[in-house]
Order: C-alpha cells, then sequence, then structure tokens
C-alpha cells in the first residue's frame, strides 16, 4: 500500500518558490510519483487564491483537481470540534483553517507535510503523522 499524503499549503507553497527548499521540492516531486497524494477544497482555495493570472489559475487548478479530494466530513468535524477545544484548554490557538486541515488528516489516516510551525502544536494534541519540513530540512 502506498503511504497516503495530504500536502498542506504552506509546503506547496515553499515548492513553488525559486529559491524555496531545494530538499523539500525534492521530497514534493518524490512524494507525486510515488504516493496516494490527497488535497482538500480549503487547500485548493488558499493555493488558488494566490495565483499571479487566469492561466496559472487555469494550470493549478487542473492538476490540484487531479489529486484525491478528501472532504470535511462529519468526522472532519468531530475530530476538529474536540481538537479546537483541548487546545484552547490548553493555551493554544492556531488559525482555524490550519485546525481544519490537521483534523482532515487525521480523520483519514494522512500523514501531513507541512511547511508551518502551528501544525507542530496541533501534533501534540492530536496524534496526527506529519512530515515537519520547517525542522526537516533546516539549512
Amino acid at each position: 500500500m502506498k503511504d497516503r499524503i495530504l500536502i498542506d499549503t504552506s509546503a506547496w507553497i515553499e515548492s513553488f518558490k525559486k529559491t524555496g527548499n531545494k530538499n523539500l521540492q525534492q521530497l514534493i516531486i518524490k512524494t507525486l510519483d510515488s504516493s496516494q497524494v490527497a488535497t482538500t477544497n480549503i487547500i485548493i482555495l488558499e493555493l488558488l487564491q494566490g495565483c499571479r493570472d487566469k492561466k496559472e489559475y487555469a494550470e493549478m487548478k487542473l492538476r490540484l483537481e487531479s489529486l484525491e479530494l478528501l472532504p470535511a466530513n462529519g468526522k472532519v468535524w468531530d475530530t476538529a470540534y474536540i481538537a479546537g477545544y483541548n487546545l484552547k484548554k490548553n493555551g493554544i490557538t492556531i488559525p482555524t483553517i490550519d485546525l481544519i486541515i490537521a483534523s482532515i488528516a487525521k480523520a483519514y489516516g494522512y500523514t501531513l507535510i507541512h511547511h508551518d510551525r502551528h501544525f507542530k502544536l496541533v501534533t501534540k494534541h492530536l496524534d496526527l503523522s506529519t512530515v515537519d519540513c520547517i525542522d526537516e530540512f533546516k539549512i
């Protein structure tokens, strides 16, 4: 069985940069070639908002829509509700979108590849499998 991977917006954006982390860029390419990669509507929305023009938008949309889509179903929302409550009770506040993305990965059993410090806080309380590209690929 292939690894099941959800690539967060933060990792995609870092991989798109010409000056982005080369190790992360190679990881994304390898992951797309060898793993079951999925996305979410929220990640698609975040990435499409950053497109420079209609051509880039159309190409990006087509590529992202070719990936498996993980919908935010009832199990995802229940995971997010509990995680959000527990994080807040521990004095931790993270952006709601990051909480939803983490909850999607957790609910579907996917490993989350990210380049965002918020997910480090979430993993301690959500038992989420992640690849932290900030610490993993320090230069």
